[in-house]
């Protein structure tokens, strides 16, 4: 299984999640999906949403590793507020992308996409690339 991060998931940021999910996948592999990136932001920080666009987002491919188990895809899927038992009520969907790798080529990996309707309190993220926007923001990553 491949999943592919864009946001608070990456090994780019530091949280209880990615401390217990990073040591279950393999190395990430730089690429791009076909979209737009907003950003979402709270009293606890900031986090972005994938949703359609003509634009290119940046993130990661992760390859799960020997150790990854559904329980891990079930606490992924929760972190993101997806119930694959009851899709229209969740905030994000996993849905398989194409990911164009920077290193070459393409690869099909599976992607939170934002499940909600865009408005106006979300930051368009032009770059498409979230890690560099809080960045350069100085916002802080919802964790």
């Amino acid at each position: 299984m491949r999943l592919f991060f864009y946001g608070t998931l990456t090994h780019q940021h530091d949280n209880p999640i990615t401390r217990r999910v990073m040591p279950l996948l393999r190395c990430g592999q730089a690429g791009w999906v076909r979209g737009a990136l907003h950003a979402v932001t709270v009293p606890g920080g900031c986090y972005p949403v994938l949703g359609p666009g003509r634009g290119w987002v940046r993130g990661w491919v992760y390859e799960a590793g020997p150790n990854f188990s559904a329980a891990t895809l079930r606490l992924l899927d929760s972190y993101e507020c997806y119930s694959p038992r009851n899709p229209a009520r969740s905030d994000y969907l996993r849905r398989q992308v194409s990911v164009r790798l920077a290193e070459g080529g393409h690869c099909a990996a599976q992607a939170y996409i934002g499940n909600r309707p865009r408005h106006g309190g979300l930051k368009r993220i032009a770059s498409g690339d979230f890690a560099a926007w809080v960045a350069l923001c100085g916002g802080v990553p919802f964790a």
